[in-house]
């Protein structure tokens, strides 16, 4: 079974923020592949904060070859598999949009920093009220700092695939409290497709 998150089109700059969507198609469940950064992306400038031994990563800074000075927060649900050496499918979809929409600088975060490629993971931490150590103690610090200085924030968590309902939609609103006032897009919609 594929699961797509529709994230590319944007829909007319006159309405407003929250009514900007983009479009894009984000991920394939089960396929272990390895990814390289394209050649847009400039490798060896590719920053990571993270806490390896906690299995955390806070902040994936890709900087893109466009010739503007536009930057992006692109916040998902946690991170997969991409860091400053390998990226994975969902980080090269979103860098490729990214750069089709000429941004130069890319930064990836997420609602929870722990590395998980299954979803599992998080929900087993939440489940045994551990959701600290799945957000990471640096994340929300992090998120407001980078939410700063961007020009724009890509909301592309998805919807809630793992069962702590309460616990999720307390955590989007944290973030969303962090986020508040500045130029928003959101993913519209998640298909499943078989």
């Amino acid at each position: 079974m594929i699961f797509l998150i529709i994230i590319i089109i944007l829909t007319n700059l006159t309405f407003f923020q929250y009514q900007k969507k983009y479009i894009l198609v984000v991920g394939r469940r089960g396929k272990k592949m390895s990814y390289q950064y394209k050649a847009y992306v400039k490798k060896e400038d590719i920053k990571i904060q993270a806490d390896l031994p906690n299995n955390l990563r806070y902040l994936l800074e890709v900087p893109l070859r466009n010739k503007s000075n536009r930057s992006v927060l692109v916040i998902m649900k946690n991170p997969s598999k991409a860091d400053q050496y390998e990226s994975d499918l969902t980080i090269d979809r979103v860098l490729k949009f990214c750069h089709s929409k000429q941004y130069s600088k890319v930064y990836i975060m997420n609602l929870y920093a722990y590395y998980s490629t299954d979803s599992n993971g998080i929900a087993d931490l939440i489940k045994k009220n551990k959701e600290t150590l799945a957000i990471g103690s640096r994340n929300d610090m992090l998120l407001r700092e980078i939410s700063q200085k961007v020009d724009d924030v890509i909301v592309a968590w998805g919807s809630n695939t793992f069962g702590c309902t309460d616990k999720y939609k307390k955590r989007i609103k944290q973030v969303t409290r962090i986020i508040r006032g500045k130029n928003l897009y959101y993913v519209e919609s998640i298909s499943k497709c078989r």
